[in-house]
């Protein structure tokens, strides 16, 4: 049974923290990230879409991926308003949002990334050696527009 790693770090001056996570590539390894998310923001209602975009991000990591564990990365600067995810995979496929997949009523997935291209601040990927990280980024501002 592969037991799921997580660090976090105390607040640095400026209000900021992190938590660096290394969860086994199981259907639990989103709700475990979101638990980190809510550690790391007190106020469920400043970054609402974090965790749906958070869930949607590993959920692809777990499902398109042979990796065996999901490494995400969690910062949260409150005092520059924004949080910030990733997620890594061992996949060197580019990610891109399926339009027909998305607005398929009938469709049983396929909507992740474009949740996370419509409601993200920002996001984009970084590819690695290994695979490649996810990222997306979100203000309470944009937050706010995004739920409009």
């Amino acid at each position: 049974m592969l037991m799921s790693q997580q660090s976090a770090t105390p607040p640095v001056p400026d209000g900021s923290s992190t938590a660096d996570l290394q969860l086994p590539a199981t259907p639990r390894a989103a709700a475990q990230a979101r638990k980190a998310l809510a550690a790391l923001t007190p106020d469920p209602h400043t970054y609402e879409q974090g965790p749906l975009l958070l869930t949607e991000a590993v959920a692809n990591a777990v499902e398109h991926t042979d990796t065996e564990r999901v490494h995400v990365l969690l910062r949260h600067e409150p005092a520059h308003a924004q949080l910030l995810c990733a997620v890594h995979d061992t996949s060197p496929a580019t990610p891109r949002p399926d339009p027909v997949r998305s607005t398929d009523p009938d469709a049983i997935g396929g909507r992740g990334l474009h949740l996370i291209d419509t409601l993200a601040d920002a996001w984009g990927y970084l590819p690695d050696a290994c695979g490649k990280w996810l990222w997306f980024s979100l203000t309470p501002e944009a937050d706010d527009q995004s739920a409009a």
